[in-house]
């Protein structure tokens, strides 16, 4: 016996979601758990696992297509002629027409007249990884040659996706179309993730002021506003421009999470409140306060 698990995600030709990646995982489980031997039919653009069209038929008995609608639905029914030979069924899935009633052998339905059933992606294990905050900055033009700003975004963008890490942008700009997008909102955001990654100074602020930690990436070669704000902040954790690699952000990444600058993050804060004093009671004095 060996089972070939396929759904939305084996196809190039539709986007899946992460639902029915997670029911995959749920089935792929289970089979594990039985010792029945399987493989996972992925999509090329996912770069991972077999592709269905590139395997043998004749190698699998059975297809079990998890998750999502079934029934006339390009490429689903070339998949289910492929692999006439074998037991085709369809698990935790909504039948969209009678034609998939002919295309499998067995389904299972997650809803229908008379139906509900859990869907699959409420089992399974509950991952437990850093949630991070990422501020890029554009390229500037009053740096001129000096910005790096392309360089640096791409290297983030890329270990964020290599590590497969839960991040969410972070905007600092008031216009957001077609809203006005309002300071609280950004920090309240901010107070949510675990560590911040910022190419921006108000990044590397409004994470230390929030209490979290700050991965700083100055974008600009030589440093510029983002190395002085910390500098000012006496804020440890920075990459220059050509520092600003996977394993240099894996390391950084390691002491935010690890505990390690709680300490420095409140001292940061505190370097901010009395150079916020100092300021005040100058302006107080020349103002005639």
């Amino acid at each position: 016996m060996r089972v070939l698990v396929a759904g939305w995600f084996s196809f190039d030709e539709v986007i899946a979601t992460v639902g029915d990646e997670l029911g995959a995982d749920v089935v792929v489980g289970w089979l594990t758990e039985l010792g029945i031997a399987h493989d996972v039919a992925w999509a090329p653009y996912l770069e991972r696992g077999v592709h269905w069209r590139d395997v043998d038929p004749a190698g699998y008995t059975h297809l079990l297509f998890v998750t999502g609608p079934v029934g006339d639905l390009p490429p689903l029914p070339e998949l289910t002629a492929a692999f006439a030979s074998a037991q085709r069924w369809a698990v935790n899935v909504s039948v969209g027409d009678d034609v998939a009633r002919t295309m499998f052998d067995e389904v299972w339905e997650r809803d229908a007249p008379g139906i509900t059933r859990p869907d699959l992606a409420v089992e399974g294990p509950v991952p437990d990884a850093p949630v991070l905050a990422v501020a890029f900055a554009p390229v500037q033009g009053e740096y001129g040659d000096r910005s790096r700003a392309d360089r640096v975004r791409g290297v983030i963008e890329e270990w964020l996706a290599a590590r497969a890490l839960p991040w969410f942008p972070i905007d600092t700009d008031l216009y957001a179309k077609p809203h006005p997008r309002r300071p609280a909102q950004v920090e309240a955001l901010l107070r949510r993730c675990d560590a911040v990654v910022s190419m921006r100074l108000h990044g590397l602020v409004l994470g230390l002021k929030n209490d979290r930690p700050v991965i700083a990436c100055d974008p600009i070669d030589g440093g510029a506003k983002v190395s002085g704000q910390a500098r000012a902040l006496d804020w440890p954790l920075v990459l220059g421009a050509d520092e600003v690699t996977a394993d240099a952000l894996d390391d950084a990444l390691a002491r935010c999470v690890g505990g390690e600058l709680s300490a420095a993050v409140a001292r940061s804060r505190a370097l901010g409140a009395a150079g916020n004093a100092d300021l005040r009671a100058e302006l107080t004095r020349r103002l005639g306060g």
